[in-house]
């Protein structure tokens, strides 16, 4: 392993180091609500009504950052909490490899969602063969580009892994006078597995939002309406996907020209947190009967026992008003 004290001129002050880890446990806890409730809800019938197609991949995705929440965002906010990695040696190993092969997943899986979708509305009469069965199968084909990073640590350095200051978690050091840095090995990474997804994201969404609004413009003039909402959900998912993903790239690429302020490659990698805990909004937004199972399971919620009995004394109270008034009555006619 690399030892932590190569990257320690780059430790955080105490408030500014707090601030983050509030934000590291808020995404922790968005994902891990915000994703368990899609997956509990993807195996509700009418929760999702949507196409059995993309509730597969909507499932996958779920899973996918509830694994890098788990992988990377935690042990995020405990090194920052600490000022160190505390976790030990095999955590450590665990961040780098998994946290690597989720992330890059999760782009695959929504830029299979937003092709399947341009799919389904240009060849509606084909949607009957996208099954869930067939969905299952692309996304296992999804995490063979996903292994790229982890296969390439393996294939340089396996034990080239040590906690980095710059974003308070372990991270994989290439070296500079490595024949396979010399070869570029993570600018093809980074162009496969981050700037190929979000370009197939960007090439699909366009075209469903353009076809969506030619549609919708048809319905008009016979007074008919088009469904927008599957729409709208994948247009929302792949806009928080660029506005994640795309400063890191952005950053990433000028690097390889100038030397980048640890400072700004911090923000950019705390950015791409944003994609994972993005989707159980954008569903509650978007999607009419995803909004109503969030409705349905506040209301079925029991109350604790105090406000229980506050409820029944009202009701009581309540209950003797209308008595008393019921007697007034009857003594006012006799």
């Amino acid at each position: 392993m690399i030892p932590a004290n190569k990257t320690v001129e780059y430790q955080l002050d105490g408030v500014e180091r707090v601030s983050w880890a509030l934000y590291h446990i808020i995404i922790c806890i968005s994902s891990y609500v915000g994703d368990s409730l899609i997956l509990c809800a993807s195996y509700q019938k009418d929760a999702f009504r949507l196409n059995k197609f993309i509730v597969t991949i909507v499932q996958h995705i779920a899973v996918s950052d509830l694994a890098y929440t788990t992988c990377s965002v935690l042990p995020g906010a405990i090194s920052l909490l600490t000022n160190s990695w505390v976790l030990g040696d095999v955590l450590c190993y665990v961040r780098v490899y998994l946290g690597f092969l989720t992330y890059p997943l999760g782009l695959g899986l929504i830029a299979v969602l937003t092709t399947s979708k341009l799919a389904i509305l240009k060849f509606p009469l084909r949607s009957a063969g996208m099954t869930e069965k067939r969905a299952r199968l692309i996304c296992r084909l999804v995490l063979i580009p996903a292994l790229i990073f982890p296969v390439s640590f393996l294939v340089v350095d396996r034990d080239a892994v040590g906690f980095d200051y710059k974003t308070y978690v372990c991270d994989y050091f290439f070296s500079e006078n490595d024949i396979w840095h010399k070869m570029g090995v993570r600018r093809i990474n980074i162009i496969l597995t981050l700037l190929v997804p979000n370009l197939v994201i960007m090439a699909t969404t366009i075209p469903t939002l353009m076809y969506l609004a030619a549609a919708r413009k048809s319905a008009k003039r016979v007074r008919g309406s088009v469904p927008w909402q599957g729409a709208l959900t994948v247009a929302l998912t792949a806009i928080v996907c660029w506005a994640s993903t795309l400063p890191f790239i952005v950053l990433f690429i000028i690097s390889q020209v100038v030397e980048v302020d640890p400072y700004f490659v911090r923000i950019a990698k705390f950015a791409l947190m944003i994609n994972i805990m993005s989707n159980f909004y954008i569903y509650a937004l978007t999607i009419k009967s995803f909004r109503r199972f969030l409705l349905s399971k506040i209301l079925s919620m029991e109350l604790p026992a105090s406000l229980k009995d506050s409820r029944a004394t009202l009701s009581h109270i309540s209950a003797g008003k209308q008595e008393e008034k019921d007697v007034a009555k009857g003594e006012a006619v006799l």
